[in-house]
Parts: C-alpha cells; sequence; structure tokens
C-alpha cells in the first residue's frame, strides 16, 4: 500500500510539474508570436510597395570611393578629369591651364549651390589660400569596376560661418560622385532631428514619383552619354551638374522644376531615347513610332516602374533609386536637403 502511494504521489509531481512547464512554453511562445506580429505590422505601416530600408552602422565607403587609396600612394598631381574638354587637336599648355580653371569655376558653382554662396566667393576662398580642386585630386588607375581611371578629391572647407566636407569623384570625361554637406566633427546625432528628417524624405518620395522618375532619366542620360554641359539658344553653356542640383532643391520643396527648364540639346536626346518624363509627351512620342501595336503603353507602363531604397549611413543618407540602373542621391536628414548624388557602374 505505501508503495502504490509512492507511486501516486510521483506521478501526481510529475503531471503538476509537466503542466507547469507547459504553460511557461504557451505563454512564453504567445508573447514571442506577438512581438514578431507587431514587428511585421510596424514595417508593414512603415513601407510603401516601391521604398524600403537598410542601415549600414560600419564605417564602410560604397562604389567609387571604396577605391579611395587611404595612403595616398596612387596620388599623382599632373593627372586630371577632362570632363569639360571640347577640341583635343588643339591641347597646349595654356588650354590645359584653361581647361582646369573651367573645371574649377564648373565645380565651384555647385559648391556655391549646396552652401548658399556665390560661386565667385567660392572661387575666392580656394584662390586666396592658393588651392586648387583640379590640382589635388588623387588618381587611381585600373579599377576593377566601373571608369578605369578614376579622380578623387575630398577635404573639409570653411565657407562662410560654416565647414563643409566636400567629395568629388571624376572618370576622365564625367562626374561620378559629387557630395557637400554640413561637417558635425564630434557631434553626436540629434536622433529626433533625425527621424524628423527621414519621415520628410519619405514623405518626398509618395509625393513627387513624377518629378523623380524625370530626374532620374535625366541623370542617367548624363551619366551614359557624359553630358557634362549643354548648349542653349537662349541661356548659351549650361552646367548640367548643376542644373541637377537646382532640380533636387525644387523636388525637396514639393515643386515643378519644369520641363522647359531643361535645354533643347538634352530634350531632344530624351525624346528621341523615349524617356521623356512627361506622360503625355511621351506618349505621343511613343505612339509614333509604334502606333496600334500595344508597344507604347508597354513602354510607358516600364518607364514607371522604380524602387527606392533608404539606407541610413553614418552621417546621412543615401537614396538609391533603382531602374535599369542604380541612381544615388545624398540625403542630409538634420538639415533637410538634399546635397549631391552618385553613379553606381553595374556590370
Amino acid at each position: 500500500m505505501h508503495r502504490v502511494k509512492s507511486l501516486f504521489l510521483t506521478l501526481l509531481c510529475a503531471g503538476m510539474i509537466l503542466a507547469a512547464g507547459y504553460l511557461v512554453i504557451v505563454q512564453s511562445g504567445q508573447k514571442v508570436l506577438e512581438r514578431e506580429r507587431i514587428l511585421e505590422e510596424s514595417v508593414y505601416e512603415d513601407t510603401s510597395s516601391n521604398i524600403f530600408y537598410g542601415k549600414i552602422e560600419e564605417d564602410i565607403e560604397l562604389f567609387p570611393w571604396s577605391y579611395y587609396p587611404q595612403d595616398k600612394t596612387a596620388e599623382n598631381t599632373e593627372g586630371f578629369p577632362r570632363f569639360q574638354a571640347i577640341d583635343l587637336d588643339q591641347w597646349t599648355e595654356e588650354a590645359e591651364a584653361e581647361l582646369k580653371e573651367a573645371q574649377n569655376w564648373y565645380l565651384y558653382q555647385m559648391i556655391g549651390c549646396e552652401s548658399g554662396m556665390s560661386a565667385e566667393e567660392v572661387w575666392s576662398l580656394y584662390h586666396n589660400s592658393q588651392e586648387s580642386i583640379m590640382d589635388s585630386m588623387v588618381r587611381v588607375d585600373n579599377s576593377p569596376y566601373g571608369p578605369a581611371t578614376i579622380y578623387f578629391y575630398q577635404d573639409i572647407v570653411q565657407l562662410g560661418e560654416q565647414q563643409y566636407q566636400i567629395r568629388i569623384a571624376c572618370s576622365d570625361w564625367n562626374l561620378i560622385s559629387f557630395n557637400c554637406f554640413k561637417y558635425r566633427s564630434g557631434q553626436e546625432r540629434d536622433r529626433e532631428a533625425w527621424a524628423e528628417g527621414k519621415e520628410k524624405l519619405v514623405s518626398i518620395l509618395e509625393k513627387s514619383e513624377e518629378q523623380l522618375a524625370e530626374y532620374y532619366r535625366y541623370m542617367i542620360l548624363l551619366r551614359n552619354q557624359e553630358l557634362m554641359t549643354t548648349f542653349d539658344e537662349k541661356k548659351g553653356y549650361i552646367s548640367t551638374c548643376l542644373q541637377s542640383l537646382y532640380w533636387l532643391e525644387k523636388i525637396m520643396a514639393g515643386q515643378d522644376y519644369g520641363y522647359e527648364s531643361i535645354s533643347n540639346e538634352i530634350r531632344d536626346i530624351m525624346e528621341d531615347d523615349w524617356v521623356l518624363a512627361d506622360s503625355e509627351k511621351e506618349t505621343t512620342v511613343l505612339n509614333n513610332k509604334a502606333e496600334s501595336s500595344g508597344e507604347a503603353e508597354a513602354m510607358v507602363n516600364a518607364a514607371s516602374s522604380y524602387s527606392y531604397q533608404i539606407v541610413e549611413l553614418k552621417n546621412m543618407i543615401l537614396l538609391l533609386m533603382q531602374g535599369e540602373e542604380t541612381l544615388g542621391i545624398f540625403y542630409d536628414p538634420m538639415e533637410q536637403r538634399f546635397c549631391g548624388y552618385n553613379f553606381f557602374y553595374e556590370y
């Protein structure tokens, strides 16, 4: 009888232990599922069908800056890009000096646009310090991807009352990457201001898809055809990269840059290449080339399919706009403004 009671008590204890364990496991599992469900709902609420998010905590470099020589062993002050060169048959030392000044001025205009200064003021600052962007380029030959030769310039420059970090990368005939933003040395990130700036960017993406699609086509055209300067009958020579920065300002302000602001030369090329952003004109051009074949409608639909990836870097946000090719747009969430662009070469 004693043995039966002992067995019964043992079984009862074991049952109670198993029951208690089961309840703990079930409750824990429910909490995990609740957390996963909340996470999924949060991600769903914060993203749209074509906006994705990423974060890079490490201090890494993306193309083309991943090929910048940190020890500067590849520095060559004799080499510089020639994205403003027009007539190479008359290549003299005097012409080379003029080309350097023309390209410096081209970049001073872009720096002035981002810093709120005039190009003349930027030129004066560099001239007084006896420095030149073209003469400070670091040259790298035989890069594994993209252009065979890449020229780099980076510096922290005092412009007015504020310091700006400037980063420029060029191929022989193109301006691959340009970035000019306020330098905040040693300052801890204001997370609230950062989150507010990021939210503003998402809002712009949702409201300005047509403008961004237009801008994307314009920039890809500049890259693929190396159109650093165009000529307009009314406005004369136009810096296309400077124009792209003004365009980004309009997008951030929620304003239409205006198709008519683009030079006649580029408008003609965009129409010939069937990449005009304005939907009515684009449909007309395509229909002229593909009447009643259904091809025009398919091309218009394909042209409007882009996705955006918001990648948070250590000191700014890189907006990746992805279609058939990838364009990067730099965004300073603290200032809530775009501050440059980056071409990616894909092979």
